[in-house]
């Protein structure tokens, strides 16, 4: 019977990425919890899972862009942790560096899976279930504790953990900022353009939440989105009081943007790393797909997280076999963008009040 007493987790991603990886840990933790869980996590996300149960150290870890560095970065990484005398590494989401970092842990149990349909689970010494069926990202984690032989059901989501105190200092800003109950969060960025809904449109939501409320509304982007900002902000009508209700927050370390968010009543925003961070702080969220469909990016339930994606387009014409088609461009040169400019405020709207009526109005400060 597998009992091991030492776990190595490794998932070298983005944020959304080490956020749903918590549903795995939360599996790890419960079916050997007697077991200390070491993470080694791409920085700064990784600090997202301190004080997560179970886990008793991180390891930060820069995954360049450049082969070289990468593999000379995961080559010295994999040296330290083979100190630690790991008996199972579970290896996340992984590609042939990271494979390579279980490897040279010595561990003789090791449940490797690889994203790519067509790689091979490099160095896994057990068989991962599901290999080559496109499924939630969050159930491909999970695929790979299976593996293991252990009883994993379907549906288990991501979560993270805030002290009391980054909560209550979170809140004392909002108060500091003039933000008043109930408040908005709108997450303008994402990875690439063609991921970006208008920014006119997330005006008009703002404008009706403010409306409709008579609450405030904070906008997160993150560094090097300063532009986003001024784009949002020229189509704010000229409005004293609709503008003193709309704050940007200022650029924060994860953990104090994890705080910030659990505050929010509800949360609208594009794919990206936000919406993941207040999903998995039982935030209520709309978020708006365009380029890449949501199957794999989209485990939530659709009642409280629900998600706007424009279907059938011929201009997605990327996927692997028994996958939807997506779209790989960073920027659109075929269609106007119309998987983003086809979906309008008013659909945003209506979920967006739908979800603070029936999840929302009992959160914020």
């Amino acid at each position: 019977m597998l009992n091991p007493k030492r776990i190595l987790v490794t998932k070298f991603r983005a944020m959304g990425d080490t956020i749903l990886l918590t549903a795995a840990l939360r599996e790890l933790h419960r079916n050997f919890p007697q077991a200390q869980i070491h993470v080694a996590a791409t920085e700064p996300w990784i600090w997202l899972l301190d004080g997560f149960p179970g886990v008793t150290k991180l390891w930060p870890v820069t995954w360049h862009n450049d082969r070289a560095a990468r593999t000379k970065a995961a080559t010295r990484l994999a040296f330290q942790l083979r100190k630690e005398q790991y008996d199972l590494v579970c290896g996340f989401h992984s590609s042939p560096a990271a494979a390579m970092v279980g490897l040279t842990t010595g561990a003789k149990i090791r449940a490797i899976h690889f994203h790519s349909f067509k790689a091979k689970n490099m160095y896994s010494t057990v068989i991962i279930p599901g290999k080559g069926t496109m499924k939630p990202v969050v159930e491909r984690d999970l695929d790979t504790i299976r593996g293991l032989g252990l009883d994993i059901p379907e549906g288990v989501m991501p979560k993270i953990f805030l002290k009391d105190e980054e909560k209550s200092f979170a809140k004392e800003e909002f108060k500091a900022w003039g933000l008043t109950n109930p408040v908005l969060g709108l997450a303008l960025g994402a990875s690439r353009p063609t991921k970006l809904w208008p920014l006119h449109r997330f005006a008009e939501v703002a404008q009706k939440w403010v409306s409709e409320t008579k609450g405030s509304v904070l906008v997160i982007t993150g560094p090097g989105e300063e532009s986003l900002v001024e784009e949002f902000y020229k189509a704010i009508p000229q409005n004293a009081e609709l503008r003193k209700s709309i704050q940007v927050m200022p650029v924060a370390n994860v953990r104090t943007l994890a705080a910030r968010i659990s505050q929010l009543n509800v949360l609208v925003g594009n794919d990206s790393g936000p919406r993941h961070l207040a999903t998995a702080l039982e935030i209520p969220t709309v978020t708006i797909f365009g380029p890449e469909h949501p199957l794999e990016w989209h485990p939530y339930p659709q009642n409280m997280h629900p998600r706007l994606f424009l279907e059938p387009l011929h201009c997605r014409n990327n996927s692997e076999p028994g996958s939807p088609p997506w779209c790989g461009l960073r920027e659109c040169i075929v269609e106007a963008h119309q998987c983003m400019n086809k979906i309008s405020s008013d659909q945003v709207n209506v979920e967006m009040l739908r979800v603070y009526g029936e999840y929302g109005k009992n959160l914020g400060i």
